[in-house]
């Protein structure tokens, strides 16, 4: 009998069986590895919200790693994390003039529930109100408008 996905702990066994699953056309496979491997990225994270941020940044990574072609990482979000944390990270996102990549890479393939905006309205006690009413705002946009 196969092993259940969410008894996977490598992100390298969990990256084959996205392949083989993408080769299949076993979206429903494809997108359970994705998000257990996102989970493995926050695993380690105590605060629920900085969990959830790791899992964001994985998802975002993993989707630019496929666009490339090649591994990528977020580089600058990395750096503004190591300079600035997760709360003010999430922040300038959602209050930036244009949606940040991230959030047009992740609504483009149908993951709108992890981008930084619904992190934002998960835990609103944590933000500005001019942050959770920008996130609201954003979401709420028709998805032709936030491309």
């Amino acid at each position: 009998m196969a092993k259940p996905i969410s008894g996977y702990t490598d992100p390298a066994d969990l990256r084959t069986l996205m392949t083989n699953a993408k080769r299949l056309g076993r979206d429903d496979i494809w997108r359970e590895a994705f998000r257990r491997l996102c989970s493995l990225e926050g695993a380690d994270q105590t605060d629920p919200l900085h969990r959830d941020f790791y899992q964001t940044l994985a998802a975002y990574e993993q989707l630019l790693t496929q666009k490339n072609g090649r591994a990528t990482r977020a580089s600058r979000t990395r750096l503004k994390l190591k300079s600035k944390g997760v709360i003010q990270c999430l922040e300038d996102w959602v209050l930036s003039k244009t949606p940040t990549e991230s959030y047009e890479l992740l609504v483009a393939n149908s993951l709108v529930e992890m981008t930084g905006e619904s992190l934002v309205l998960k835990y609103p006690e944590q933000f500005s109100e001019g942050a959770v009413a920008a996130a609201k705002a954003r979401l709420a946009a028709p998805a032709d408008q936030a491309a």
